[in-house]
């Protein structure tokens, strides 16, 4: 059995020692990722504690043949657009990428802004070229590293690096040009 099926498996029945070593396995990567999105500290932290809360809450639901990077980043990358919902009246995707601000309305306009937004971004994430759209996917939804993604594509660490950045570029440019 791999040692993450054997750590989900403590997981699941609740030992802390496990929970603590996928606290210390991917806390740095969720925030990174938050913060990467957010551009706010505090809100990339808030994200880290809920998505650790919601792990330690749903453990007894955890399948132990789905990768928890997977799970944890699926579930960050879900609830930073929940910070998204709460934290803007006004679905200005452009503005929502660049700044924080009003406080949300009604949870018909959240759930509106919640599908807008999910809508533009797999648009935008689309629109890439399939190698650099598998290299951004990789690092932002799978979170593998820099160096992990060129072991597994076979490709230089500089390579993945500009792809990374071309990938964002491309995406930001596309919430600008689509925004309204």
């Amino acid at each position: 059995m791999q040692a993450e099926q054997i750590l989900l498996r403590q997981l699941r029945n609740a030992d802390p020692t496990a929970f603590r070593r996928v606290y210390d396995r991917y806390v740095q990567r969720v925030y990174a990722f938050a913060l990467g999105f957010l551009k706010s500290p505090e809100a990339a932290e808030q994200v880290v504690r809920n998505v650790f809360a919601s792990l330690w809450e749903r453990r007894n639901t955890l399948d132990e043949d789905v990768p928890l990077n997977g799970y944890l980043f699926t579930m960050t990358y879900s609830l930073m657009l929940s910070a998204f919902r709460e934290q803007h009246s006004q679905c200005h995707p452009q503005e929502i990428f660049q700044r924080l601000t009003t406080q949300s309305g009604t949870d018909t306009e959240e759930q509106v802004l919640y599908q807008e937004l999910e809508l533009l971004y797999q648009k935008a994430v689309a629109q890439l070229p399939p190698r650099r759209r598998e290299i951004y996917l990789l690092s932002r939804h799978e979170g593998f590293t820099t160096r992990q993604i060129a072991d597994r594509m076979h490709l230089p660490d500089a390579t993945v690096e500009e792809n990374l950045s071309r990938a964002l570029d491309a995406l930001s440019a596309y919430f600008q040009q689509h925004s309204y």
